[in-house]
């Protein structure tokens, strides 16, 4: 099966519109991904099906499942997901990707070029100064980054399959990802205020 019957299938699958445009950008995506993997290690899964589901399809499952917003970051995005195919179905949404591997963040760079509302940013999530209504990551450590994300994402999404600390962030929504066992999106907002961090802590520590 083609790349673009699968992508169409898993989209049909979730319900999710695409228009003729945002599935070419998407076509274009994987097949700019597929030639730089050939000489850079952008991700382990090129199958036209496999890829379908695991990098495009989990991505269309988090715009799915999240509310309209603003803007969005795309923490350590690597080869683009689930950043780009985000950006992609919401044209009208401000999306930064930041990656700290140049190589990453040059092919970022390529692949959304004439995206005007997508952003490359080398560096850690510690050194970007912009701010976002959600932060979005995949493959990538929660504990690492999430401290390193309050005062900057309002709220948080990850594709991943445990569920993450509770720190600057908690109250984990967990949702099941389709065509994994083990794979769920979780959702969260950032802590209120001080009082909120601390009562959640004591509560953590009673018997």
């Amino acid at each position: 099966m083609t790349f673009e019957r699968s992508l169409r299938q898993v989209l049909a699958e979730l319900g999710v519109g695409a228009t003729d445009p945002q599935i070419a950008r998407l076509l274009e995506h994987y097949s700019l991904l597929v030639r730089w993997n050939a000489r850079t290690n952008l991700t382990r899964v090129t199958d036209p099906v496999a890829a379908a589901k695991r990098h495009y399809g989990e991505a269309a499952f988090l715009h799915r499942e999240l509310p309209d917003a603003e803007s969005f970051v795309d923490v350590g995005s690597g080869a683009g997901f689930p950043g780009v195919p985000v950006a992609v179905l919401r044209p009208g949404t401000a999306m930064s990707l930041v990656e700290s591997t140049r190589k990453k963040a040059a092919f970022l760079r390529e692949v959304t070029h004439g995206m005007a509302n997508v952003n490359v940013f080398v560096g850690r999530i510690c050194a970007w100064t912009g701010s976002a209504d959600w932060a979005v990551m995949r493959a990538v450590n929660p504990a690492r980054v999430l401290p390193d994300l309050s005062g900057k994402a309002k709220r948080v999404a990850i594709l991943g399959t445990d569920q993450p600390p509770e720190d600057c962030f908690g109250g984990w929504q967990e949702r099941k990802l389709p065509w994994s066992d083990r794979g769920r999106l979780w959702l969260s907002a950032a802590e209120s205020s001080e009082a909120d961090r601390v009562s959640r802590e004591t509560a953590r520590r009673r018997p």
